[in-house]
């Protein structure tokens, strides 16, 4: 029997009899759905083990989707009701430390996206349906999307990556189709991206020319924020300031597509906004004429380490947080 320990795709917080099986389910899981309901504070093992959760998504990036079933948003947020009451109780047997941390928890989880839930609704069947469709779009049915160009870089740096992931088992997403510059974004390519663990972005001199490029960065930014995705940027033979403050060719891009859609287009604003983003990642800096095997391990060995439940960081990586809450 093997040693290794189990993975889970969801690690449902409510509440459990054995804290150290608990805690490993958690640590292996993809998605944590927390349930608060009218008593979950009432629990000390249930905020130790939100307390857990959140410190799993800020390492992980794991996702963390809350439900408020029969108390308000607002009241797990700033502990009103029988929050309050629970948080009272305990101040009376516990450290000030530990009660920051569980205040701390409440607050930061109430602002994620989740689904709000009054028990006297009707149709709970159809809520519960709502949540395992998003499950199972959410987790991983790829574990790494490739967004490159490819006449750049598909038969140099793109390539190599792919062939190492793969030889390390990756199920990698990398389109391979010749796509005109009018072509719109696939619902197929859409999905990739929802449905990655990671989005790997080659960024190369002739990246911001291509719409479709755009689009799928555009996408991968709009999931990085509302999926907690991880996003990986890698500057090929470009500068990352001139990515982000759209200069040198990427200048010259936006300039033509704002010639051709307008400059006030809705289409152009996102992908310059998309761009500017990458401001808050790191990224890994190479070049053409540079020894690029062992830039490609690193990021293969970091990808192994994620897979296998090792609690280390990224420096790619800037966890990004949801606040809308989807009622």
């Amino acid at each position: 029997m093997s040693c290794e320990p189990k993975s889970y795709d969801v690690f449902l917080s409510l509440g459990g009899k054995d804290v150290r099986y608990t805690f490993t389910a958690l640590q292996t899981s993809k998605i944590s759905i927390v349930v608060f309901s009218p008593e979950y504070a009432s629990s000390s093992r249930r905020l130790d083990e939100l307390v857990a959760i959140l410190e799993c998504r800020m390492r992980t990036n794991q996702l963390v989707w809350p439900i408020f079933y029969g108390v308000e948003p607002t009241d797990v947020r700033f502990q009103r009701g029988r929050y309050e009451q629970a948080m009272n109780t305990f101040e009376e047997r516990y450290s000030p430390e530990r009660m920051n941390k569980w205040r701390s928890a409440l607050a930061e989880v109430s602002n994620l996206s989740g689904w709000f839930y009054q028990k006297e609704h009707k149709y709970e069947y159809k809520f519960i349906r709502k949540i395992v469709e998003a499950a199972v779009q959410s987790l991983s049915r790829y574990d790494v999307f490739l967004s490159f160009c490819g006449e750049d870089t598909r038969y140099t740096l793109t390539g190599f990556l792919y062939n190492a992931l793969s030889r390390e088992g990756f199920k990698i997403f990398m389109d391979d189709e010749e796509l005109e510059g009018g072509n719109q974004i696939s619902q197929k390519l859409m999905g990739a991206i929802e449905s990655s663990r990671v989005s790997i972005v080659v960024f190369s001199e002739n990246y911001g020319y291509s719409t479709w490029c755009l689009d799928e960065l555009a996408k991968i930014t709009e999931c990085m924020k509302t999926k907690n995705q991880m996003v990986w940027p890698i500057f090929y033979n470009v500068e990352k300031s001139d990515v982000c403050n759209q200069t040198k060719s990427y200048g010259e891009a936006m300039t033509a597509h704002e010639k051709r859609f307008g400059k006030d287009s809705e289409k152009v604003q996102k992908w310059r906004s998309a761009l500017s983003q990458i401001t808050n990642l790191e990224g890994e800096h190479l070049s053409e004429n540079e020894f690029q095997h062992e830039s490609i391990e690193k990021i293969v060995e970091r990808l192994i380490n994620i897979e296998d439940g090792k609690h280390i960081a990224s420096p790619f990586l800037v966890p990004m947080t949801a606040t809308e809450n989807n009622e």
